[in-house]
């Protein structure tokens, strides 16, 4: 039975690997503002974006590409390329460090595919209870392992294989549970802050009728791979059918009904199905009108990320949960409830910094949910750049010995 998200745990309350805090960082440490969210437009303003490369593309209008198209490729390709050119340097090697074999292995292979450059991608998720695996599979290119710190085993595997590692060389790093919040060993943090943000949004639309326990019954049920051609696996899509579902005025069991016997086969439809619900329905309350009309109006632009309201409280709790315990508190403590740098990527980051490799940040995250709005949050700092501390297992002395 799986439990609610509330009460999930990393496997890291007794964790077995010599585990340390190396103070505290940022991740703009690594990638400064070269980082790229879900709009495709690099945050560091002196790099074109999608809008700019949409035409010469062929892309159609509004539409933004999620990572798993090979429009997408086509366009991080191009601001790699206009980021290199900058720096007089070219585009020969593809390097990529993530945490998902199906989303980043995945975006990893289009990319490959489509530029044609050598190059090769770690996917980590660490398995402290497991012994330690890492294997790079000749044909895909990708390195799978369960420890965070067989980096620097697939950069000496990559130097004997004879990528130069240099200025002509490019590597795109996840941030969500890559180098923020470790798949295997930190994730769940960055969960609970999405899952807090969640109960905040929905508690305020729905004030005496919100039940946390029903909420997350139907959040648990509608996350999971059957329903995806609902959800589309969006964070966004599915934080509006949750709270759809946890409101009194509108019948769940018939909705699940229908979604079942396959009568609503997308969001859009979904949508639109809400739609009939919430007309000349006096139970519906006033703020659920206006997010329901700011849904639909996001879908019919093709916005990906039409529950803002829900991602700006995300970016908010996600930076509560940075560095916000005690610097002494011990590595297993922390990884529970803070959000952390993961010490390995930053070390492999500098490490391929110091070699003149050009680094940038990638995430599916919306803007919303990893930028300041300039009203809501006057004052606050983008997530690349929040100080937390960073936790892991040092990579020096492994990194040491590939410069000799």
């Amino acid at each position: 039975m799986k439990l609610p998200l509330s009460a999930q745990q990393d496997a890291t309350a007794e964790y077995p690997l010599p585990l340390e805090n190396f103070g505290r960082a940022h991740l703009a440490e690594l990638f400064e503002d070269r980082v790229i969210f879900r709009s495709l437009e690099p945050v560091d303003r002196r790099l074109p974006g999608l809008k700019r490369v949409r035409y010469r593309l062929g892309l159609p209008d509004l539409v933004i590409p999620r990572k798993l198209d090979e429009d997408y490729a086509r366009v991080a390709l191009w601001i790699l390329e206009q980021a290199q050119d900058r720096r007089g340097a070219t585009v020969d090697e593809l390097l990529w460090i993530g945490d998902t074999l199906s989303g980043d292995g995945a975006a990893f292979q289009n990319l490959r595919r489509l530029s044609g450059r050598p190059g090769s991608a770690f996917v980590g998720n660490e398995q402290a209870s497991e012994p330690p695996r890492g294997a790079l599979d000749p044909e895909t290119h990708i390195y799978q392992a369960n420890r965070w710190a067989a980096l620097a085993d697939w950069l000496a595997k990559l130097l004997e294989m004879g990528l130069r590692l240099d200025r002509h060389t490019v590597v795109l790093v996840d941030l969500d549970k890559t180098a923020l919040g470790a798949r295997g060993r930190n994730h769940r943090a960055i969960d609970r802050a999405r899952l807090e943000a969640l109960h905040t949004v929905v508690a305020s639309v729905l004030g005496d009728a919100f039940d946390r326990t029903v909420f997350e019954e139907h959040y648990n049920r509608l996350n999971q791979p059957q329903y995806h051609h609902i959800t589309q696996d969006n964070q966004d899509y599915l934080a509006y059918i949750a709270l759809v579902m946890s409101t009194p005025a509108i019948d769940c069991q018939d909705l699940m009904e229908r979604i079942d016997a396959g009568a609503l086969r997308s969001f859009d439809q979904f949508v639109r199905w809400v739609g009939t619900c919430v007309v000349g329905n006096a139970r519906i309350s006033e703020v659920m009108r206006q997010i329901h009309e700011t849904v639909t109006n996001a879908v019919q632009i093709g916005d990906p990320t039409p529950f803002k309201r829900f991602r700006r409280a995300e970016f908010e709790a996600t930076l509560r949960r940075m560095g916000h315990l005690p610097d002494d508190t011990p590595a297993s403590a922390r990884l529970q409830e803070e959000i952390t740098l993961t010490q390995e990527v930053r070390e492999a980051v500098l490490w391929l910094v110091r070699r003149d490799v050009l680094v940038v940040g990638l995430s599916d995250k919306p803007d919303e949910a990893s930028l300041p709005h300039p009203v809501h949050h006057r004052g606050l700092p983008p997530i690349h750049r929040a100080e937390t501390h960073s936790v892991g297992v040092s990579l020096a002395e492994a990194l040491a010995r590939l410069d000799r």
